[in-house]
């Protein structure tokens, strides 16, 4: 009883159910981790995206205050006590373009140091999807900043 080698390759040329089940799986799994490293890596586009956003506006913010000419006292500096104050900010643009989507607020503190000058600490706080955001910079400004003539 001697098969021909065509005839033994006709028999074995299908999958058994178990060999069908194992390669479902396998692609089940394939498809599944694809798709959540897809939606991890874009949450992870989006919240970088967003701390950027966020140091900008802070770091605006302190260019603004170092352009200011230092004069104490005045309005916004006291040779004595702490100053805040507090503005509204928004982050992060929709897909128009048109609209923000995160809002927050700026608080700037403005503390008198020995030396005669202020130390400067601006902290926005941005109302993120999931937990808020903060993003905190300091400076110190004096006779010698930015904005003196």
């Amino acid at each position: 009883m001697n098969l021909t080698r065509k005839a033994r390759r006709g028999v074995c040329l299908a999958f058994t159910l178990i060999e069908a089940m194992v390669v479902t799986g396998l692609l089940l799994i394939l498809i599944t981790g694809s798709t959540s490293a897809i939606y991890f890596m874009d949450r992870a586009s989006r919240t970088l995206a967003d701390r950027t956003a966020a140091m900008a506006v802070i770091e605006a913010q302190i260019y603004d205050i170092r352009a200011l000419e230092y004069i104490v006292p005045s309005t916004w500096l006291s040779a004595t006590n702490d100053v805040r104050r507090t503005n509204n900010a928004s982050i992060s643009l929709d897909q128009s373009g048109q609209t923000y989507r995160v809002a927050g607020t700026v608080i700037e503190v403005f503390h008198p140091v020995p030396t005669g000058s202020h130390l400067v600490t601006v902290t926005g706080t941005f109302q993120t999807p999931g937990r808020p955001l903060v993003v905190s910079l300091q400076t110190v400004v004096d006779r010698f900043s930015g904005g003196q003539q």
